[in-house]
């Protein structure tokens, strides 16, 4: 059976990704292929699989691999198209050297730029550390934002303490599913409510199931991410040589999200505390249409000016952030045809998540406008020095994702991968609730 063409765009793009950057920039076959990637992406897109939606098997299917299929277009479009053919000439690894002084008891740290290399498996290592370099560490793009990490004495020692990492991240999964489950059940159930009357009290109010749905749907979206990367990292570091700047350095494994210490602005929860694995490729399409609109160099404009670049920047990077997540939702419901939003029917239209995203650009604009006007302090060292201004933040912070993550992400796309409300009197966010426990 041929695969579909968003499977087809998922298994290929990654691997002519890879070809095309491994040969040379003079090479026929490498201005052959160039092309295909965008447009296996935009094949996918135009021309999406078809299925009932009664298939819940595609339906799932549909939702993982049309999100990964928008990663990979916005990723490997970064590392193609973004800054023209010739790539090696913009994406450089960078080679690490540590130098010792003995007499001041000091060591210094240096990069110095690798030239790309010559021979064919050379130029394969390159690509592929080049694309799954997603923070760009070891290349000279790393982002500006990574957390801090206290890194274990040996190899040993991180892999013992990244074991750790990935049996609680499980038990962290298990433990909101379970607690989602069960009160799913509670809402819908009046039977199992009869049994529980205290619990049924008091996760019957929308506000508290609110602030449950928001708090599971983070922890599984960490969770996810964390298990991923700590997965790759037993694997690379256990397995690999160790060497230095290389994927079996566990040192170059830092951290994927930051400190709740800093969750003190929205600003800061989406810059500094999620992880910054797609930053890169996000930011790159706003960078350019900047450039274009308001010029190549920032400092040479107004102030007003300036910021009305930064707020074009912010919505333009949360715009793509968007589309991204909202595409497993596009996929099925162009697969299975739904057409209208919520309330008219129960199956929302798939860029209704998309509001989520952007709404968090938009709360981010007024909170630095209402920062500026109260004339306190952004800067995160003097936040935390006062639990007042700390407190405050963290508050509000925490207020914002309670009210927007269920009604904007959660539900939609709940009802999107075909998890419905069944009509019973006050069941709230039940059936998200089953989507977080299930699915």
């Amino acid at each position: 059976m041929a695969p579909n063409t968003l499977q087809l765009a998922c298994l290929t793009t990654p691997i002519l990704t890879i070809t095309i950057l491994s040969l040379p920039t003079t090479s026929l076959l490498r201005q052959i292929l160039y092309p295909l990637p965008a447009l296996l992406f935009l094949q996918a897109l135009l021309s999406p699989p078809k299925f009932p939606s009664s298939d819940n098997n595609s339906i799932e299917e549909a939702f993982k691999l049309g999100t990964l299929c928008a990663s990979f277009g916005f990723a490997f479009c970064h590392y193609l198209y973004a800054h023209g053919f010739h790539t090696p000439k913009y994406f450089n690894r960078l080679k690490k050297t540590t130098i010792y002084h003995d007499d001041i008891n000091r060591e210094d740290v240096r990069y110095a730029k690798e030239e790309y290399p010559g021979t064919l498996w050379g130029r394969i290592e390159w690509s592929l550390s080049l694309i799954t370099a997603l923070r760009g560490i070891g290349w000279n793009f790393q982002i500006s934002n990574l957390p801090d990490t206290t890194y274990p004495p040996s190899k040993r020692s991180c892999i013992l303490q990244t074991i750790g990492t990935i049996i609680l991240a499980h038990t962290a999964w298990f433990t909101s599913g379970a607690i989602c489950g069960f009160l799913a059940r509670l809402l819908r159930d009046p039977g199992y409510a009869a049994r529980y009357p205290l619990f049924y009290t008091v996760f019957a109010n929308l506000g508290v199931q609110m602030a449950v749905v928001s708090g599971a749907w983070g922890i599984r979206n960490i969770v996810f991410t964390v298990l991923v990367s700590s997965y790759l990292k037993v694997l690379f570091v256990g397995f690999g040589n160790g060497e230095e700047g290389g994927w079996g350095d566990f040192r170059m494994w830092p951290r994927m999200f930051g400190y709740f210490e800093d969750c003190w602005s929205v600003k800061n929860v989406w810059g500094k505390v999620w992880h910054q694995s797609i930053r890169k490729c996000i930011q790159v399409p706003g960078d350019k249409m900047a450039n274009l609109i308001f010029g190549k160099n920032p400092k040479l404009l107004s102030k007003p000016i300036q910021q009305l670049r930064h707020i074009f920047l912010l919505f333009s990077a949360f715009s793509i952030s968007g589309l991204i997540h909202v595409s497993g939702s596009y996929f099925i419901v162009v697969g299975t045809d739904y057409t209208q939003p919520p309330p008219t029917t129960n199956s929302p239209p798939w860029y209704y998540t998309f509001l989520f995203f952007i709404s968090q650009a938009a709360f981010i604009t007024i909170e630095e406008i209402v920062i500026w006007i109260l004339g306190v302090s952004n800067d995160g060292e003097v936040v935390k020095k006062s639990w007042v201004r700390w407190g405050v933040g963290v508050g509000y912070t925490t207020v914002w994702f309670i009210l927007c993550t269920p009604v904007l992400w959660a539900d939609p796309e709940s009802r999107v991968v075909g998890f419905f409300p069944i009509g019973k009197e006050g069941e709230g966010y039940a059936h998200v609730f089953d989507r977080i426990d299930r699915f």
